[in-house]
């Protein structure tokens, strides 16, 4: 049993490592629409998980040699990595509340600079025929940067700002749906994964706690014993 619980902890560091990375890499496709408050949350994820996976090594090797110090250790790190967890999962849900407004701040901002820069063109000229998208609220957006006018990515074509074919609204393929409603729900969703799965793995982790105190209390009775 005791060997079944440390090899769950293992797990579940495993699991915090792969999501945080996992989530890491989704928001680094958009980076230019976020804060970089989005971008702590799984690098917290991703430093708990490496942490759960050392911490185990001192509960397995302090179960085996029945060491009181290092299953003392144990607890008190997988303590601090339960506080770590509630912490990383109270953000995420606090995000998830912040995501229109940011997400949609931050399309405003960074398309004020379409076809002034390379970079910024690339990305929204990515986001919109990736997420069939245009503009940032509506697609109207764009004609006072524009001159009255869409991008071609507003249409599905990645061919800059204004082809020798003009993409407008009135194009049956020009794509309707304001970017900030799937780049919002995108964000969303892995906000809601990361606190899900964040603060369910920081109370299943509470059996290791107790776990450890239990055992570090049958090692001392035992010393007294001898």
């Amino acid at each position: 049993m005791k060997e079944i619980s440390y090899k769950r902890i293992q797990l579940s560091g495993i699991l915090l490592l792969s999501v945080g990375l996992s989530i890491r890499n989704v928001y680094n496709q958009y980076e230019q629409f976020l804060t970089e408050h989005y971008f702590t949350v799984p690098s917290l994820l991703i430093i708990v998980g490496i942490t759960v996976l050392t911490v185990s090594f001192f509960g397995c090797c302090g179960t085996l040699k029945e060491n009181n110090c290092m299953m003392i250790t144990f607890g008190f790190l997988l303590a601090s990595c339960f506080i770590m967890e509630i912490v990383g999962g109270l953000a995420g849900f606090i995000l998830l509340e912040k995501t229109h407004s940011v997400v949609t701040s931050k399309l405003h901002e960074t398309m004020m600079f379409y076809n002034k820069t390379t970079h910024i063109t690339h990305i929204w000229d990515g986001l919109q025929t990736s997420l069939h998208c245009c503009g940032a609220e509506k697609l109207d957006d764009w004609y006072p940067i524009l001159e009255d006018k869409l991008p071609m990515s507003c249409c599905g074509s990645y061919d800059g700002a204004i082809d020798h074919q003009n993409c407008t609204a009135s194009e049956p393929n020009v794509y309707q749906q304001p970017c900030y409603v799937s780049l919002s729900k995108i964000v969303k969703e892995n906000a809601s994964t990361l606190s899900g799965v964040t603060i369910g793995i920081a109370f299943l982790q509470l059996v290791g706690i107790m776990l450890s105190c239990s055992l570090s209390k049958s090692i001392q009775k035992s010393y007294k014993q001898v």
